[in-house]
């Protein structure tokens, strides 16, 4: 039998691709259930208290929810590098060890959600380069400290929502969040809106279900892109004037379920891209105030009014919508100004301000300056900004900046306005560079000086005259120093019968009026009075040294100075002189003898000798 040559063929495929037709897939770690090739794992309800083992390295999806694992240990994860979404949540997680997501480069969504954590993990985000979502919502964490996900630059939703142990946010804590879209803060009991400044690309904020009370202007500062906020059942009683303006882009704002009775006049005009606005289950009480929300319903939303506001307040309007609203139901008055501005004198570089107050936030305060030019609040211009509360403020004035200004509030009745003059004069600064000053100095004398006295009372009597009134004003309340003429040029001075007027110059000193001369003098004084003490000191401790050192060689050597006399005893001898040399035979008296001598120091008592004529 001689086989076909397709048969031959079909062998051959065979013996190659076989082993991978029969080859099994990965095991699914036990108990948990698995499909398309173990790439998703799914474990949930299984009771498990740690991280099954053998969890094949080619899965993409793990599901971990509802067991009761507590503690996420290094490198638990390090083998599943092709990971991307992690639902660890409905737990027991009250710690997860720094390196716990090591080895998890494509990791997109993290799940941690409804667990233990006290703290934000911040370390064990490490490496997470592709984390696009992070889940920790309804865990006991009290505090987010600064650059809490700064390791995460990625992320591009947040969820932070049900931290109802939440007690402090830092300043910083979303700094490095720049591709963050979405954050959820909702029902954190929040009373303050933190500072969301660095979320430059948030599109949508969640502060539902918190305590906030008052929303006040800069809440929003930075949030140039967030087209949806929700602000439902945050108790928001009083929005102030501008406090949405920095919201310019913003599509959708609901402030349904909270205590409004009404809102700053325009407060909607900034935001020109707004098309949904849900205003419901708030006690509205419809006057005057609400006039200029019932024509901008009219003219935003004129056929929905199920999602808007209806009045509670006055019992005659209750139940109405507001946009069915107009000025025939009220009797309304243009807004007061309080506190009007005055004209202001102020020089060039100086800090102003030009206030404009009302007794009532409900307005809208707008300036208008001297070539005519609207200015309100958010409005972009250098040195000069509308606050908050309606005050024109310049940072820095110039002379450009003199003129008439106009401030406008207006209300739902009409408008009211005031004007002020700003005066800037230029800086002269003439005085503030030059110690020395000089003078014309006009003489009256009705005689010749004769002498030196006569000179010297002469010069007392001399009269100064001030081209300048404000020198003259200057010197005459700052003490004078004057160099007068010398007496050599005295002497050619008129005689008494003829009154004639000369002319001298003299320098002037202003010393109590040179800016910052006191400080120069105090700091000198201070400067050489360390000096001084720094050098007394030195010497005291050179003192002491000298003295200590001293001392130091004198107690150096233990024994006392002797005075010792040599005796060439072979002169004494051929001079004639006998000596008496005391007995040696007994060892201990001599030895008591130097004893004695040695501790009663007498080091002045002489050798004692007795000379013998040697006979001739």
């Amino acid at each position: 039998f001689v086989p076909h040559p397709c048969c031959w063929s079909f062998l051959l495929w065979f013996h190659n691709h076989g082993p991978q037709l029969t080859e099994a897939a990965p095991p699914c770690p036990t108990p948990c259930t698995c499909s398309n090739q173990a790439s998703r794992v799914i474990c949930t309800r299984k009771s498990l208290d740690q991280i099954p083992d053998s969890i094949s390295e080619n899965t993409r999806y793990l599901n971990l929810q509802e067991n009761s694992i507590q503690v996420i240990k290094s490198d638990t994860f390090k083998h599943l590098r092709h990971l991307e979404i992690l639902q660890l949540s409905k737990n027991h997680i009250r710690q997860i060890e720094v390196g716990a997501f090591n080895g998890l480069p494509n990791l997109n969504t993290l799940e941690l959600f409804d667990n233990r954590l006290t703290v934000v993990p911040s370390q064990a985000f490490e490496y997470l380069s592709k984390l696009r979502e992070l889940w920790l919502r309804n865990n006991p964490i009290e505090t987010l400290p600064a650059f809490a996900f700064h390791r995460v630059p990625s992320l591009r939703r947040l969820d932070l929502g049900e931290l109802r142990k939440l007690d402090f946010i830092s300043e910083a804590a979303f700094e490095g969040l720049v591709n963050l879209r979405f954050l959820n803060l909702g029902m954190c009991g929040l009373k303050d809106i933190p500072n969301l400044t660095p979320l430059v690309r948030l599109e949508e904020l969640e502060l539902s279900g918190n305590q906030l009370g008052i929303v006040r202007p800069g809440s929003f500062q930075g949030l140039v892109s967030l087209r949806k906020l929700w602000l439902m059942h945050s108790r928001v009683s009083v929005i102030e004037r501008n406090a949405f303006d920095d919201l310019k882009n913003l599509e959708e704002l609901n402030l349904s379920h909270n205590s409004l009775h009404s809102l700053p006049h325009d407060l909607f005009t900034p935001l020109h891209q707004l098309e949904r606005v849900h205003l419901n289950h708030n006690p509205w009480v419809c006057n005057c105030d609400v006039l200029w929300l019932s024509w901008w319903l009219k003219e935003t939303v004129p056929s929905n009014t199920t999602c808007c506001a209806r009045c509670h307040a006055p019992p005659g309007l209750k139940g109405k919508y507001i946009g069915e609203l107009d000025q025939t139901h009220f009797t309304c008055y243009a807004p007061v100004i309080v506190e009007p501005p005055t004209d202001l004198n102020v020089t060039e570089g100086m800090a102003a301000e030009l206030k404009c107050r009302t007794g009532t936030s409900m307005t809208s305060v707008n300036w208008f300056t001297p070539n005519g030019t609207l200015m309100t609040h958010g409005s972009y211009r250098v040195r000069i900004s509308v606050l908050h509360d309606g005050t024109l403020n310049f940072t820095n004035v110039t002379v450009q900046d003199t003129g008439q200004y106009t401030c406008m509030v207006t209300n739902s009745a009409g408008n009211t306005t005031a004007t002020a003059v700003l005066n800037v004069s230029a800086s002269d600064s003439s005085n503030s560079y030059s110690y020395f000053t000089t003078v014309t100095v006009e003489t009256e004398q009705t005689g010749r000086v004769d002498d030196e006295d006569s000179a010297r009372q002469y010069i007392n009597e001399t009269l100064i005259e001030f081209p300048n009134p404000s020198v003259q004003k200057e010197i005459d309340d700052r003490p004078v120093i004057t160099t007068p003429p010398s007496l050599s040029s005295l002497s050619s001075l008129p005689p008494k019968a003829n009154k004639v007027e000369n002319t001298v110059t003299v320098s002037i000193m202003d010393v109590t009026n040179i800016p910052g001369l006191d400080d120069v003098m105090k700091t000198t004084k201070i400067i050489i009075g360390c000096f001084v003490a720094i050098t007394f000191m030195a010497a005291v401790m050179l003192v002491v040294f000298y003295k200590l050192r001293k001392q130091h060689q004198l107690h150096k050597h233990h024994g006392p100075a002797r005075a010792i006399e040599i005796v060439n005893v072979e002169d004494e001898i051929g001079a004639g002189v006998g000596i008496n040399l005391p007995n040696i035979g007994r060892t201990d008296t001599l030895n008591h003898y130097y004893k004695t001598h040695h501790f009663n120091n007498n080091v002045h008592d002489p050798l004692l000798t007795g000379r013998s004529h040697k006979e001739k």
